[in-house]
């Protein structure tokens, strides 16, 4: 039985990561116990968190993946008992819990989350030496379900038994999902080139070859960014060495001349949109052949077609500030060589400015509507002859006054 997790913040991540039926055959909510309202697995977490609003505790669940070996199956009773021995160790029991199954290549897993908060005291529960308390809670329904005991980490005899090799992380795991570039295929990849390299310049060459990217490491001495623009610690990435050795064959290797993380990030998001650009229909090229003058791509204006303004006053300031936008946008794209996200950027960029000031134009325009200056007016001459006085009929009525 392998058994992972930690204290946890982020329930809007695991509510949608827990129902997720495109990574798993099959997912089902089995039990969800001690919850006030909480029907599903969102509203839940969303009772949790707004029980923990009233403490301080920042990481106020508790996770936990209980993973038996492949060809291993435990019946629903012993999967309860399972969870609460797990649950006695942490010192979790009784607490509001939710358990979610997921069975993937015929392999069945559970998700266990119990809330951190103790209703009664409202203070949170003690996480500390969680990964002991993992792997003493899996030998013990080890030997009570007859399992093939896992390797030790912590609980092992350090004389007789090596220490095994480093697994990724709960976020390097979640983080492959969405790029679909395993630590475990990246690391038997980095080791490959760095074991066939006899100098730190012909392993960083044999990285870039392979479409990595070398950088200077903000914690770390060197990282690498993959093809998808994740980071990773470089001794993280190589089995078998320690990082005294990676410094020693890297010292010559620049590391002040190599592009940081953040650097090597925009690097290979660069790399992206071009080979995406590459694959997607033809359209304006990043570089024009030799002898063929560059055509600068043109700019969607937000403004045309069902969605323009009304005509008006207001429709001429705002026509007026989109003139001075494309001008303006264009003119930065004519300066630049440019790249298939740049037109976008820099009609962002121009936009960001011109809107500073549309607001000082609106208010002009309503200040002059609401504020302007209106004619006096016009008294009526009313003019009464000798007459009209000695007539016993009274003059017609003013336009001033009503008529009776």
């Amino acid at each position: 039985m392998i058994i992972s997790g930690a204290s946890r913040s982020n329930g809007a991540f695991f509510a949608q990561h827990l129902m997720r039926a495109d990574h798993n055959e099959r997912v089902e909510v089995v039990e969800l116990r001690g919850f006030a309202f909480a029907e599903d697995v969102p509203t839940a977490f969303l009772e949790l968190r707004q029980q923990a609003i009233g403490t301080n505790c920042k990481n106020y669940f508790y996770h936990a993946d209980l993973n038996p070996r492949e060809g291993e199956r435990l019946s629903p009773e012993q999967w309860a008992e399972a969870r609460d021995m797990l649950a006695r160790e942490l010192g979790l029991q009784g607490q509001p819990c939710l358990v979610v199954e997921h069975e993937k290549d015929g392999r069945t897993h559970q998700h266990v989350i119990w809330s951190r908060i103790n209703a009664d005291t409202m203070t949170a529960i003690h996480d500390g030496h969680n990964y002991r308390k993992h792997e003493e809670a899996a030998r013990a329904i080890e030997a009570a379900f007859s399992l093939t005991p896992v390797e030790r980490c912590l609980t092992r005899d350090k004389e007789q038994t090596p220490r095994q090799a480093r697994t990724p992380a709960d976020w390097e795991t979640f983080r492959a999902q969405e790029s679909g570039l395993e630590p475990q295929d990246i690391k038997a990849e980095v080791t490959e080139l760095w074991r066939h390299s006899d100098s730190g310049l012909a392993f960083a060459a044999a990285l870039e070859e392979r479409g990595y990217i070398l950088a200077r490491g903000d914690r770390r001495d060197f990282c690498i960014i993959d093809r998808e623009g994740d980071e990773h610690s470089l001794a993280r990435r190589i089995s078998g060495v320690k990082a005294a050795e990676i410094r020693a064959r890297m010292e010559g290797v620049d590391r002040d001349g190599l592009p940081s993380v953040a650097e090597a990030r925009a690097m290979a998001r660069t790399r992206i949109d071009e080979g995406s650009s590459g694959t997607a229909e033809p359209q304006a090229q990043d570089t024009a052949p030799a002898g063929v003058a560059p055509v600068a791509p043109t700019i969607a204006d937000p403004w045309e077609g069902e969605r323009a303004p009304r005509q008006g006053a207001f429709a001429e300031v705002m026509g007026e500030v989109m003139q001075r936008a494309r001008a303006a946008a264009m003119q930065r794209i004519e300066e630049r060589t440019i790249g298939r996200a740049e037109p976008y950027l820099a009609w962002l960029g121009v936009m960001r400015e011109h809107v500073r000031h549309l607001a000082d134009d609106v208010r002009d325009y309503w200040r002059h509507m609401f504020h302007r200056e209106e004619p006096a007016p016009e008294t009526p001459t009313i003019t009464v002859t000798g007459a009209q006085l000695d007539s016993p009929q009274r003059p017609p009525p003013s336009p001033m006054e009503p008529s009776l």
